[in-house]
């Protein structure tokens, strides 16, 4: 009947818009599969966090914290997000003003270097190891090594990315 037709058809259009934003890197592993050529031997010294201002890191930066949810596709910073992991990976730190200090930073330049600035700015404050505990820990889940539930472990997230680096860099 017509209604049925009507929300097959319905339906399929929404599976192929879903596809398309899907379409998007899920892991950090496409991003680093995706990386711009400029960057391409450096992969191992970037995974280590080594900041970088070129425009190629711009791309590779937004592409890796989009896909850990710390920034959304025009570059802002997702607040609450960030913020909820920091917290879990170390309850004690300034994590609210370092964020707000990085995101005035972000917010001097234009979409496609934000994600960059607000990480090359974050990595200088002292929220920066929970920030490497954070984005390690959403890598690991989105790789599918730790589950969605796992309780925050750092001795384990430390152990399971030594893993990954090993297997790309050694």
């Amino acid at each position: 009947n017509m209604l049925k037709q009507l929300l097959l058809t319905v339906g399929l259009v929404w599976c192929l818009v879903s596809l398309v934003q899907a379409g998007e890197p899920k892991t950090v592993e496409e991003c680093e599969k995706n990386i711009p050529a400029s960057l391409k031997g450096r992969i191992c010294e970037l995974r280590q966090y080594t900041p970088d201002a070129s425009p190629d890191m711009d791309k590779h930066m937004q592409c890796v914290l989009r896909v850990v949810g710390f920034v959304d596709r025009n570059g802002e910073v997702e607040f609450q997000e960030l913020l909820g992991l920091l917290t879990i990976a170390e309850p004690q730190g300034k994590h609210v003003e370092n964020i707000k200090k990085c995101v005035a930073e972000s917010a001097k330049v234009d979409a496609s270097k934000k994600a960059n600035t607000f990480y090359t700015c974050f990595l200088n404050t002292d929220s920066v190891d929970a920030f490497k505990m954070s984005v390690d820990f959403v890598e690991l889940i989105r790789a599918g090594k730790l589950k969605p539930s796992s309780p925050f472990n750092a001795g384990q997230v430390k152990t399971l990315i030594k893993e990954i680096d090993d297997g790309l860099c050694n």
